[in-house]
């Protein structure tokens, strides 16, 4: 209803999709198994 709410749900979606939603365009993996270098991971 407001763009706090809007700007908190965000993140969880982000995650959500990042982590846990299964892509078919990555095999039924999802993105950040294509990351390379994670945040704070560096090499």
């Amino acid at each position: 209803a407001s763009n706090d709410e809007r700007t908190a749900a965000l993140q969880d979606f982000l995650h959500t999709y990042n982590h846990h939603r299964c892509h078919t365009a990555l095999g039924g993996q999802p993105p950040i198994t294509r990351v390379n270098n994670p945040a704070g991971q560096y090499t």
